[in-house]
């Protein structure tokens, strides 16, 4: 029964009839007693209606809110199964799917018709420390949000977004370059006639891959050309690993043609000028990286560039000519400075060294304020040796980092030999005394390169950084122009004979010259084998890191040294040098603790692994033939486990032999 609610006519109607009763009372009794009595019980009457009326009130509006919720939830419930959202409520005790409404169960319904909880929990797993992720099955895209607190999962539909997004990315502009590695040589070498059938070639090559992919292009040189398309092409040709330049690579092999190409390619939303010339610098970082592969970057800032290609040995042949061009533009450089420190990079070798030395030298014969700089705390045995034979003979202007400090003026010049990467300097707070630096370097250049280089002579081509600044020194001319000392000359040598391994390894005719001019300067192999002789002790921990290497493939040979024991750099690529000369070894890597918190990885190859590419992936760099990495607080066994994953991943070619 519905309770009955007084109305306001109610009360007024009470009130008279409560008013007539105590009149007629007061009229009849005469005892106060009885009157106070009638009274009190009107009273109380009239106040039991009002706390009765309060009640009903309250339960009114009760079933008022309670009708709400109810249609709320109705309303709730019925939007949740028609709303084109898929919504999935999980048992929190049970870890299981409680409810879902019918959009959810059309996303996750598989074929025989049942509901694949097991895709569900994978999307779920992937989720739990975030509040959205992105999902993508069934042909299309969701956008997954999560209300842990009720244990709710929403999945909306985001394909027409998506799609509408990569379609405005996938028009974004795109412009290429495209060179033809060592064309000014083979242009020099052979007749007129086999030029036009190579120009043909090459037209031809470069038509048929631009037609494939409807890129439009001009040549602008013999070994040069100009792309424009848009993202969605590139975007193919990324997933297809531009193998394009892999197809180039072996048809001009069958021709019997040594030529390769290079690539840069650059893309962006706008600024059509910006994308130009970052893909000139992109190409150019391809050449000096070794040629043979492509970069890419996107227009920006902070934005890395990737990396195809680089799977044969350096092709790149440098010329005389711009050998002396780079004399004469470092030579200006130098005479605009004020003092030249000459630095090479962290934990000095013998071609570091060496080539700083030289490099000194080539200073010097400009201006007298020339200094090698090296870390007197962080010398192998070998360069200790050497350093001590320079202050001996008291002919090089040798001085500490902590001693440099105090020279550098606003106009200094700094020359950094034989590495291009900051992270690999001598010294970071060194290096940021500059505004202007010179680089001279024989490894191919990675992106952490020096924002202030005026001038960057980098030949991933030449066998050392010794054999570049050789060539420098040969070809300058000035009034102070003084012959190397035979100590200088040795160290020279020593450079290069470090990188090649006793001239076994990446020389070319450029580099014998070097070595005949070195020997003709008073270079002394006694003073070589002096400085880098290997003592007994060092021997045997060769060996010892040599013993413990095992074949992670058939061509592949690792060497983990124990946990607890610290190694000297040099030992760790002297053991890498020697494993590389076992039949059938195409690469060798050695791996040990160098300092309490960091491990050191030494990598060698021969020419059918590129080991700077695995080496920047574990965060170093370096050479194709030879590279190293070193990595802060893990164990070795970690870093075992990293390099031998990407070493399972790589796809042994065979070299080209061009």
């Amino acid at each position: 029964m519905k309770p009955f609610r007084f109305a306001n006519i109610h009360f007024l109607l009470i009130g008279v009839l409560c008013f007539g009763v105590l009149a007629t009372a007061i009229n009849l009794l005469s005892s106060q007693a009885m009157l106070l009595l009638l009274a009190f019980f009107v009273v109380a009457s009239f106040v039991t209606l009002l706390i009765y009326q309060n009640k009903i009130y309250v339960l009114d509006e009760l079933d008022k809110i309670k009708y709400v919720n109810d249609q709320a939830e109705n309303s709730m419930t019925s939007l949740l199964e028609n709303m084109p959202v898929g919504v999935i409520k999980m048992n929190a005790s049970e870890d299981e799917v409680e409810w879902f409404n019918p959009f959810a169960e059309m996303i996750f319904t598989k074929e025989d018709g049942e509901f694949d909880h097991a895709r569900f929990k994978e999307i779920v797993t992937v989720g739990l420390d975030k509040s959205r992720i992105y999902a993508h099955f069934s042909g299309k895209r969701y956008i997954v949000h999560s209300d842990e607190a009720n244990h709710l999962f929403y999945f909306f539909d985001v394909s027409s977004e998506y799609k509408a997004t990569q379609e405005v990315t996938s028009l974004r502009p795109v412009i290429g370059v495209i060179g033809v590695d060592n064309y000014d040589d083979l242009e020099d070498t052979i007749s007129d006639s086999d030029i036009s059938q190579v120009n043909s070639f090459i037209a031809n090559f470069v038509t048929e891959f631009t037609d494939r992919h409807q890129i439009f292009y001009r040549r602008v040189g013999m070994d040069r050309f100009y792309l424009v398309t848009d993202y969605g092409v590139l975007e193919q040709l990324i997933d297809d690993k531009f193998s394009v330049i892999n197809q180039f690579r072996a048809a001009a092999k069958e021709l019997e043609i040594p030529l390769t190409l290079s690539m840069g390619y650059a893309y962006g939303s706008h600024d059509h000028s910006a994308i130009g010339q970052l893909a000139i610098q992109n190409l150019n970082m391809a050449e000096v990286r070794g040629g043979d592969q492509v970069v890419i970057q996107e227009n920006g800032e902070n934005k890395a560039p990737m990396y195809f290609g680089g799977n044969t040995a350096s092709t790149v042949k440098r010329t005389r000519t711009r050998t002396r061009a780079m004399m004469s533009a470092i030579s200006d450089k130098i005479r605009s400075s004020d003092k030249v420190f000459v630095v090479g990079h962290c934990h000095l070798d013998m071609d570091a060294l060496g080539s700083a030395i030289g490099m000194q030298h080539f200073a010097k014969n400009i201006m007298p304020e020339a200094y090698t700089v090296y870390d007197d705390k962080d010398m192998f045995s070998d360069i200790e040796k050497a350093i001590q034979r320079l202050h001996e003979e008291e002919t090089e202007n040798l001085i500490t980092v902590s001693e440099a400090m105090d020279k550098v003026t606003a106009e200094s010049l700094l020359i950094m030999v034989d590495h291009s990467k900051i992270s690999l300097t001598l010294s970071n707070d060194f290096y940021e005394q500059f505004s202007q630096v010179v680089v001279v370097d024989h490894h191919r250049r990675d992106s952490d390169f020096p924002e202030n280089a005026v001038i960057s002579y980098i030949e991933s081509g030449a066998s050392s950084a010794s054999e570049l600044v050789t060539e420098l020194l040969q070809f300058q001319k000035s009034d102070r122009n003084q012959r190397l000392t035979r100590l200088e000359a040795s160290l020279l040598m020593a450079g290069i004979m470090l990188d090649t391994k006793n001239f076994t390894s990446r020389v070319t005719s450029r580099t014998f010259d070097v070595a005949s001019y070195l020997r003709s300067c008073g270079s002394d192999s006694v003073e070589i084998q002096n400085i880098s002789a290997t003592d007994f002790d060092e021997y045997r921990e060769v060996n010892e890191l040599i013993l413990k290497g095992q074949r992670v493939r058939p061509e592949v040979i690792i060497a983990k040294a124990d946990e607890q024991v610290v190694y000297d750099r040099v030992l760790a690529s002297k053991a890498a040098d020697t494993m590389l000369t076992m039949s059938g070894i195409e690469a060798a890597f050695v791996i040990c603790r160098t300092q309490e918190d960091e491990v050191a990885i030494s990598a060698r190859s021969r020419n059918k692994i590129n080991v700077q590419k695995i080496m920047e992936d574990m965060g170093g760099g370096g050479h194709f033939g030879q590279a190293a990495a070193q990595i802060k607080d893990q164990t070795l066994d970690q870093v075992y486990e990293t390099l031998t994953d990407i070493i399972s991943k790589l796809t042994i070619k065979e070299p080209n032999k061009d």
